[in-house]
């Protein structure tokens, strides 16, 4: 398998996904995490379509079959059973008909196997007393991550072979608002202060 494409984490060449991991069990705030996680999400899905190339089976000839489960085991089998290829083909069966549920399922699938593998890792440490609050946490960054998930489905649908860069929804310079933020610019009155 290449370097840095396992979605083990425990893998010695898994470092990749080792940026996110480290903010999440530092207590990161959610916006930072995001970002580290959005950044590993699109390397990692770009290197694989490119490893799936070299190993002779160009990403569109995935999406071209998803619907027969011996094309895809045959696919993933030339890929030498790489991580992203199990995923896409479990993806391929989950999911609905269009090449957008397949890709958003694959995507999501990769989210969920790696930060799956985090939260039980952090769980029970300083910064995440029960897989709970952790738990709660990541599906914060999953959420602030729905906009790329959309864009990689879209984007891989039109153009297989196309680099995915990610996307910036806001405006340079804003952070993300959260309800306390949006509390402390109100007074005790409930009006707003200037």
């Amino acid at each position: 398998m290449a370097e840095n494409e396992s979605l083990d984490l425990g893998a010695s060449y898994s470092q990749r996904w080792d940026k996110p991991f480290k903010a999440i069990r530092r207590g990161a705030p959610c916006g930072e995490v995001a970002a580290k996680v959005r950044d590993a999400l699109y390397g990692g899905i770009n290197t694989a379509r490119k490893r799936f190339r070299e190993h002779g089976a160009p990403f569109a000839n995935f999406l071209a079959a998803r619907g027969s489960r011996p094309q895809l085991r045959q696919l993933v089998r030339k890929t030498e059973g790489h991580h992203y290829a199990q995923l896409l083909e479990s993806s391929a069966h989950a999911s609905g008909p269009t090449p957008e549920d397949c890709l958003r399922g694959w995507a999501g699938a990769i989210l969920d196997r790696v930060i799956d593998q985090i939260c039980h890792r952090v769980a029970g440490t300083e910064n995440w007393p029960t897989f709970f609050d952790v738990k709660e946490f990541t599906d914060d960054v999953r959420h602030a991550l729905a906009d790329d998930i959309e864009h990689i489905a879209t984007k891989l649908a039109q153009d297989p072979e196309c680099r995915l860069q990610p996307v910036r929804a806001q405006a340079k310079g804003e952070s993300p608002s959260s309800p306390t933020e949006e509390l402390l610019s109100m007074s005790l009155l409930g009006e707003s202060k200037s």
